[in-house]
């Protein structure tokens, strides 16, 4: 009876043995199977959440895109940055609408993004009303001052709305990585806890989510390279935005660079004032380029990125032997800057080499973008100070100017001159040849101020047909020698309107000193017009000082 009963045991335990490993496949499978779905879930929730920043990052920036258009055409009355201008609040609604439709699943969120679209809203119509005086009532300084200081007020509760709409999505994220820890800890206490009955079944469902774990883990490193890239290129773009110079911007891009693509050797290439020659502006790496033409790179040629990686391929004639090669040209606001370049050291596989491009175009995007408004910024800012007709600086540019050469004087117990130069007769060349011979001839002698003057002299445009010379460091000797070294040369002037000779032209000048003659801008600028004045009513082709200034 012992051995049925023995073999009755066995049989039962190998009965409850099966129907344990049956059990544990069972519930194995159906935990893989709630895990993996946890795990796609939460992938998809981590997608949603970069698609809410990235577009929170998009919103931010074409508003400071529209700012940046409406501030230029204020200042410029550029029409193509107007057509930007409206370009730019066309597509805020659409990502404020984007933005609205990604959050629906979240209140706080929601009330955040009505509050945002308020803000951004109102940012639109005040932008939208700065132009639209521009166009009806022409430039109105304390208009415009005021609506710039109310733009700036709405862009920071904008800026301060968007950072706190990202740092709730980030809190978000990191939640949801948690959640993704826990899930895989436990999916390998399951697998690490199996029976040996079921351990070929339980290896065969580890391996299979390991191999899941390893996929979303990926995935996930992935996406966190992907938000490392951005924001370091958000950061790269800021950083371009405050600069003031271009040798500046060529500095960031080089360290950003070196960052992105460490290992290989790149650099940016800008075309000169000619636009012949394309010379190096940011780099790293070992290699350097000599200034070389356009035509030697074929992506400038094509006007799209080129690649090289083969020995068959076609290479640009400016780059040295390398394992590949990316030319990619540099364009902003449809114009074309140069050329960024990367020359990798090392072959590498097909996937790791495309990662590789798709950050260098977005690289060159941003470094572009950067450029060109740090070129627009200087654009505007010589249209600030300069004279459109005769290339000199303006009026306003010479009273700042005048007070800080004033004030060095005075620091170093230094002479200071001023010379008034008026061209004589001028009226006569407008109704005799028309206003295009006048700003010739204004152009003409603008041009010889500039050869006859010292590197530290400063020659303005007052007004008119009047100049203002400030000499620094200039006695009233030497002042007038000079005035009269520009009056003489100024007869030599040979100047035709057409075939018609216009005949010789003369000048009358003025002199006062500082102190001697003024202790204050007004005062000094007032005895050199004085001084005008009496060369003016002696005969005029004559210099004249100041009527209080003692005889030399």
């Amino acid at each position: 009876m012992k051995a049925p009963m023995t073999g009755q045991r066995w049989g039962r335990v190998i009965d409850l043995a099966f129907g344990a490993a049956v059990l544990l496949l069972t519930v194995m499978f159906y935990l893989s199977y709630q895990i993996k779905a946890s795990l796609s879930n939460s992938n998809r929730w981590t997608l949603h959440t970069y698609e809410v920043l990235s577009t929170l990052d998009d919103l931010q920036a074409t508003v400071l895109e529209a700012e940046s258009s409406r501030r230029g055409y204020v200042l410029s009355a550029n029409h193509e940055l107007r057509e930007r201008f409206l370009s730019d609040t066309v597509r805020l609604p659409d990502l404020l609408q984007r933005l609205n439709y990604l959050t629906r699943d979240d209140r706080d969120q929601q009330q955040r993004q009505k509050v945002l679209a308020d803000l951004t809203g109102r940012k639109i119509a005040t932008m939208a009303a700065s132009v639209n005086n521009l166009d009806r009532r022409g430039f109105r300084r304390v208009e415009q001052e005021r609506t710039t200081q109310e733009g700036a007020l709405l862009m920071s509760k904008i800026q301060s709305r968007i950072a706190e709409m990202k740092g709730d999505e980030q809190n978000l994220l990191g939640k949801r990585r948690d959640t993704e820890q826990r899930t895989v800890s436990v999916l390998f206490f399951v697998v690490w806890t199996g029976t040996a009955a079921g351990m070929l079944i339980l290896l065969v469902t580890y391996g299979i989510a390991r191999s899941e774990a390893r996929s979303h883990r990926a995935a996930a490193d992935a996406l966190e390279a992907a938000n490392s890239d951005i924001v370091n290129l958000s950061e790269m773009a800021q950083y371009l935005l405050s600069c003031s110079r271009l040798g500046e911007a060529g500095e960031i891009v080089s360290r950003y660079g070196a960052r992105f693509f460490q290992g290989d050797s790149g650099g940016v290439y800008l075309f000169d004032s000619a636009r012949e020659f394309l010379v190096e502006s940011a780099g790293w790496g070992s290699r350097r380029r000599a200034p070389f033409e356009a035509d030697q790179c074929w992506a400038l040629r094509l006007g799209q990125p080129h690649l090289a990686r083969q020995d068959s391929d076609l290479r640009c004639r400016h780059s040295e032997e390398a394992a590949a090669d990316i030319c990619i040209p540099l364009a902003a606001h449809h114009e074309t800057l140069g050329v960024f370049h990367l020359a990798t050291t090392s072959a590498e596989t097909a996937v790791a080499f495309q990662g590789k491009m798709t950050m260098a175009v977005a690289f060159a995007e941003q470094v572009a973008l950067g450029l060109r408004n740090l070129q627009l910024r200087e654009q505007l800012r010589e249209l600030s100070i300069r004279d459109p007709v005769t290339g000199l600086m303006n009026r306003r540019y010479m009273e700042e100017s005048l007070l800080r050469e004033m004030s060095r004087a005075v620091r170093k117990t230094l002479p200071l001159s001023v010379v008034m130069i008026d061209v004589d007769h001028f009226k006569l060349f407008n109704d005799s040849f028309g206003h295009e011979a006048g700003d010739m001839v204004l152009r003409e002698f603008a041009n010889l101020l500039e050869r006859q003057l010292r590197g530290s002299d400063l020659a303005c445009r007052y007004g008119g047909e009047e100049f203002i010379l400030i000499l620094p460091e200039a006695s009233r000797e030497s002042a007038r020698e000079k005035a009269e070294m520009i009056r003489e040369s100024v007869k030599q002037l040979k100047l035709f309107s057409g075939s018609r000779p216009l005949g010789k032209i003369t000048i009358s000048a003025g002199i006062a000193l500082f102190p001697a003659d003024g202790e204050n801008s007004h005062q000094l600028l007032t005895a050199a017009d004085a001084a005008l004045y009496r060369a003016k009513e002696a005969g005029r082709d004559r210099v004249e000082t100041a009527p209080g200034a003692r005889k030399l």
